[in-house]
């Protein structure tokens, strides 16, 4: 492959880094290919051995530097969401200089993207307003300006699934898929941590996991062990885990996982939920009639019990964030007479 051609895909990578064979690696200027590792995480970090620091003249100067020092901290979907966002952010701010950039130009951005994506124009000048952050901790500019620009709160999404709804989509779901759909109920865990579940979190007491989003980088780089959840045993939920274990292939960690025994990503998972749900909604005889996501079984789980019990499964240290997102049904009040 000859260098020097515009890139006309994965155009986030940094300079002189490609995938192939599913990982990343560095071409040096003798036109050696050093492989740098799997997941963005590591190949920022290991591509940092291989470039030499020079002025930060501009925004792009400063996203290559957060990219190297401080996303590979960030937990491995996160990074994914990042570099996808740092694409676009690069595209409108990259060219210019750091102490040029004013409220009224994020204004700009967000007002414009916000038409059209309200949460992913939440989370792109999210990420800037942290590369800013950053950007003052390394003295090339005096304050984070993004934290003039007010954002809009999107409305958190209120989809309750009923019982029927739950039933009749199971009823059009391989076997993998509705195990799925009852370990997110009984659980309340995130969509992620459902399918990243493992043998090794099995323990004589429950389920013992320590859900992602709990992890945080530390000061030397590496991410916080995070606070830990055990989901205790029932009848239920052992069972659940026991027709899980039964499934092919036999030898392997995974609970929830594909026909070679791996973990499902989470876009992968969705791409088979969709496809499914697709199909049960067009199925003349299926009464399920409007679609619903796989995360929204969570929200049913925070649903179908009690505030406080709900909080407590869903890992929240506050009942607000559980109500405010998660707990969608109807809440029944009584008449004054």
């Amino acid at each position: 492959m000859r260098m020097g051609r515009p890139r006309k895909s994965e155009k986030h990578l940094p300079n002189k880094v490609y995938r192939r064979h599913n990982a990343y690696y560095f071409v040096d200027p003798k036109g050696k290919w050093i492989r740098l590792g799997k997941t963005l995480g590591i190949m920022y970090r290991r591509y940092a051995d291989f470039v030499e620091p020079g002025p930060m003249n501009t925004l792009d100067d400063v996203f290559s530097k957060y990219n190297t020092e401080v996303v590979p901290l960030k937990a491995e979907r996160t990074q994914k969401d990042n570099a996808i966002e740092m694409k676009l952010l690069r595209s409108v701010f990259g060219h210019m200089n750091p102490v040029d950039l004013r409220p009224k130009h994020v204004y700009g951005f967000y007002n414009k993207r916000s038409q059209k994506a309200l949460a992913c124009a939440n989370r792109e000048v999210a990420l800037l307003s942290h590369v800013l952050t950053k950007a003052v901790e390394w003295g090339l500019v005096e304050t984070n300006i993004c934290k003039q620009v007010r954002k809009h709160r999107p409305e958190p999404r209120n989809r309750y699934v009923e019982d029927w709804e739950f039933t009749a989509a199971k009823r059009a779901m391989p076997e993998t898929i509705e195990i799925a759909m009852d370990l997110i109920m009984l659980t309340g865990l995130r969509p992620g941590d459902v399918l990243q579940l493992s043998r090794n979190h099995l323990t004589e007491e429950g389920i013992l996991i320590t859900p992602n989003k709990s992890r945080r980088a530390r000061p030397d780089g590496r991410l916080s062990q995070g606070k830990a959840l055990l989901i205790e045993w029932s009848d239920e939920l052992r069972a659940v885990i026991d027709a899980a274990r039964k499934l092919p292939p036999r030898f392997r960690q995974a609970i929830i996982c594909n026909k070679q025994g791996r973990h499902y990503s989470v876009s992968g998972f969705d791409s088979i939920w969709y496809r499914y749900m697709q199909k049960a909604v067009n199925d003349p005889e299926n009464p399920l009639k409007e679609p619903f996501q796989f995360r929204d079984l969570r929200a049913k789980s925070a649903s179908d019990d009690t505030a406080e019990a709900a909080t407590a499964r869903l890992g929240h240290t506050s009942s607000q964030i559980t109500e405010r997102v998660y707990r969608r049904r109807a809440k029944r009040v009584k008449p004054l007479r």
